[in-house]
């Protein structure tokens, strides 16, 4: 297994998501009390690789997130008369919704 020295996730400006998911392992497994932290952050970081390594892994924005998850709420609750209401009650604009609506017709 390879030397568990930490490394810092970003480098001339360019993050390195292994490194980000070495810091975050680490963060949850001290949070969790692990003993040997170093060595399940390894660990963990090998059995990623292993299933992802060689392919494209896209991580979407939180904003992006959020604004899916409104989208969804706004479809959810939509009963084909209360698109002024909803535009109010989640404070985006009448087109907002319209187009939502739309879009997912």
């Amino acid at each position: 297994m390879r030397n568990a020295t930490p490394t810092s996730s970003v480098s001339s400006n360019k993050l390195d998501p292994i490194a980000v998911l070495r810091e975050e392992l680490a963060a949850a497994a001290v949070c969790h009390g692990v003993e040997r932290v170093e060595d399940l952050t390894e660990a963990l970081v090998t059995r990623v690789v292993q299933r992802l390594g060689g392919t494209t892994v896209y991580v979407r924005n939180p904003r992006v997130m959020e604004r899916e998850r409104l989208a969804q709420e706004v479809r959810a609750k939509f009963n084909g008369r209360n698109t002024r209401a909803l535009a109010r009650e989640y404070g985006v604009s009448v087109r907002w919704v319209q187009r939502l609506l739309e879009a997912g017709a």
